[in-house]
């Protein structure tokens, strides 16, 4: 398996953002808020910038801000009962980070970046300081908890799945999700070797599979088109054609092609 992710610190200093005209607004928890309070609470918004491998949020930490992805791809990441960290999710826009902190709980998960990208974080202590828009805020921030469960029971439902290819095609579709367009941003084939506990060279013959099958098409290095209803329709004929226990045949014909 790969290391863990690198500690480090988002690049950039915090600018102001255009709340009015972000693209990811209908996604933000900010941007939901009644336009009275929209009005008081988006110019205290920050913005910063991303690198990839960049820990945006640790886990165990008392966050002292809520981080809301605006642009970018951040795994999940949770420590094991043997102290390794591994993956256990897939976030993108709109997706809220340090919230539990606005509960007086510490972070449960590390939220690393697998690609450039941009948050936007606003200060924990103006919600303590009891402005008029922060029991709105907090109502929006549960629905964030809720959005993160349901990422990571997506992510539970990936590994469900008995093969690699399936397990990849199922990830792209995340990918697409999360990312809110068919057009994906991929992630290193290291990272998403850690996210599905295989090697490099299994996803590139993942990806050569699923493109052979035509459910994706790779439009550069780092991009590719996922078709997703041929995609669901492959995985859905793949699932019903192949008997359970196939994952050393799989390899094997991948090797072979």
């Amino acid at each position: 398996m790969s290391r863990s992710p690198k500690n480090t610190s988002p690049t950039g200093q915090p600018g102001h953002t255009n709340c009015m005209a972000c693209a990811t607004r209908s996604n933000c928890i900010v941007g939901m808020l009644a336009p009275e309070d929209f009005a008081i609470a988006s110019p205290l918004v920050r913005e910063s910038a991303f690198r990839n491998g960049d820990e945006i949020s640790p886990e165990g930490e008392m966050a002292s801000s809520v981080k809301i992805v605006k642009v970018g791809t951040v795994f999940g990441y949770r420590t094991g009962k043997d102290g390794r960290r591994r993956p256990i999710g897939i976030a993108g826009r709109g997706s809220v980070f340090g919230m539990y902190s606005c509960f007086g709980r510490h972070n449960q998960v590390s939220g690393v970046a697998v690609s450039a990208g941009r948050y936007c974080e606003l200060s924990i202590q103006h919600l303590e300081e009891k402005a008029p828009w922060a029991d709105s805020f907090r109502e929006h921030l549960i629905n964030g908890c809720i959005h993160s469960f349901g990422l990571t029971a997506d992510w539970s439902a990936a590994m469900r799945l008995r093969t690699l290819v399936k397990q990849l095609a199922y990830t792209l579709l995340l990918l697409s999700d999360v990312q809110g367009s068919p057009v994906v941003q991929l992630p290193t084939h290291t990272a998403l070797a850690e996210l599905l506990g295989t090697t490099r060279e299994s996803i590139v013959r993942g990806l050569i599979v699923l493109e052979g099958e035509r459910c994706i098409a790779k439009l550069e290095r780092k991009k590719c088109h996922v078709y997703g209803d041929r995609l669901l329709q492959w995985l859905d004929s793949a699932l019903l054609v192949q008997p359970p226990n196939l994952e050393i045949n799989e390899i094997k014909l991948l090797d072979a092609r």
